[in-house]
């Protein structure tokens, strides 16, 4: 099973004898913010380092490193090339970069690469905006699934290239914050009355609740 299958999912389909969500994939997010010559955020560069186990599964799914030493041939680094790369148009990528509030507008994300290091996937891509963001108000980046199957963690601060007069805030998630959520959503369905039976799919965004949030701030004074 490719990891596009996973990553994408529109919904989670909640049990009501399911206790809380849980996670089936863990992604170390890294991100590096792309200003232009006036100072203006024209995109992010965005790194997702799978979790062991499942970068363990993938590359043995796709017959690779068949000598075990974690280390692939030239050809079979050519073969992970853009092996999460397949998704819909118009899928967020799971980056939601917001001002006062507001959603920033992403084009459809670029550019991929991957390598096996260390024994995880590193997939790499460029996810542009829809056009330049002047950088005169504080923005707010967020990483995370909504339906919780890939718990995102941020675990370095992004990067700014471009610009020397930000500065990068990373405030920690509650990792219990998602399974709460999950469970405060169940409760409400229940409790609401409605049949187990007929609540077989029931969509909510948990992702966001403790996820992992980078604040930018740039002089205002200094663009351009």
């Amino acid at each position: 099973m490719l990891p596009h299958r996973l990553i994408t999912a529109l919904c989670l389909s909640l049990s009501p004898a399911a206790a809380l969500a849980h996670p089936h994939v863990y992604i170390d997010a890294g991100l590096t913010l792309i200003l232009d010559d006036s100072g203006a955020l024209t995109g992010f560069e965005v790194e997702w380092s799978y979790d062991e186990l499942y970068s363990l599964l993938i590359i043995e799914d796709m017959g690779l490193d068949q000598d075990g030493d974690g280390v692939l041939t030239e050809e079979e680094n050519a073969l992970i090339q853009g092996f999460d790369s397949d998704w819909e148009p118009g899928f967020d990528g799971r980056l939601y970069p917001r001002v006062d509030g507001r959603p920033v507008v992403l084009e459809d994300v670029r550019d991929f690469t991957a390598e096996y290091r260390d024994g995880r996937l590193i997939s790499r891509h460029l996810h542009p905006l829809a056009e330049p963001l002047p950088m005169e108000a504080p923005l707010q980046v967020q990483v995370y699934d909504p339906e919780f199957y890939v718990d995102f963690s941020m675990p370095e601060v992004p990067v700014i290239e471009g610009r020397e007069d930000c500065e990068v805030e990373l405030i920690p998630g509650d990792p219990s914050a998602a399974p709460d959520a999950y469970r405060e959503a169940i409760e409400a369905v229940l409790g609401a009355g409605t049949d187990p039976a007929e609540a077989d799919v029931v969509t909510v965004d948990i992702g966001s609740a403790g996820a992992d949030e980078a604040d930018i701030r740039c002089d205002p004074g200094q663009g351009g």
